[in-house]
C-alpha cells in the first residue's frame, strides 16, 4: 500500500510539476561590446542581465491591445528573427512584411526608411527602426503605449 502511495504521489508531482518550472538566460558582453547568450558565460565574457521564463505555454492569442506594428524581413534572416521573438515574448500585435519577392512591398520599404533596403525594419506608430536594438525598441514600444507587465 505504501508503494501504490508513493508511487501514485510521484507521478502526480512529474505530471504537474512542469507548470512551476522556468528556464534562466543570462546575456553575456566580451570586452568589445558583442553580446551572447550563454550560461555561464564564456571567459573573458561577463554577464550583462539575466531572466527568468517560464517553460509553461502562455495564453494564446494574447495580445498588447493598445501597441501594433510592422516588421519588414526576408526569409532565414537571424536579426529578424530576433525582432520577432522580442516582439513576441512582449505579446506585442505584428503584421509581418516579406519583401524578398515583392517590387511593392519593396518600394514601400524604400519610402520609409529614406531609401534603405535593409532588414529588419520594424515601424512601430511614427517610428522606422532598422535592425534589432533592443533599448531602441523598447523606447519606441513605451512611446506608443506598451508597459510591460510584472511576470
Amino acid at each position: 500500500m505504501k508503494t501504490l502511495i508513493r508511487s501514485t504521489v510521484i507521478v502526480w508531482l512529474l505530471m504537474f510539476s512542469h507548470l512551476t518550472w522556468s528556464v534562466d538566460i543570462i546575456e553575456c558582453e566580451d570586452e568589445l561590446g558583442n553580446k551572447i547568450f550563454a550560461q555561464p558565460c564564456p571567459p573573458g565574457s561577463k554577464a550583462v542581465s539575466k531572466r527568468s521564463y517560464s517553460t509553461s505555454t502562455p495564453d494564446a492569442g494574447v495580445t498588447s491591445p493598445s501597441v501594433s506594428a510592422t516588421l519588414y524581413v526576408v526569409p532565414a534572416c537571424d536579426t529578424c528573427d530576433q525582432v520577432r521573438e522580442f516582439l513576441d515574448i512582449r505579446k506585442i500585435s505584428v503584421t509581418e512584411k516579406d519583401i524578398s519577392k515583392d517590387v511593392e512591398l519593396q518600394n514601400e520599404l524604400k519610402e520609409k526608411t529614406g531609401g534603405d533596403l535593409r532588414v529588419p525594419v520594424l515601424v512601430i506608430g511614427d517610428k522606422v527602426l532598422s535592425g534589432y536594438n533592443r533599448a531602441a525598441l523598447q523606447e519606441a514600444l513605451t512611446a506608443a503605449g506598451y508597459t510591460e507587465e510584472e511576470e
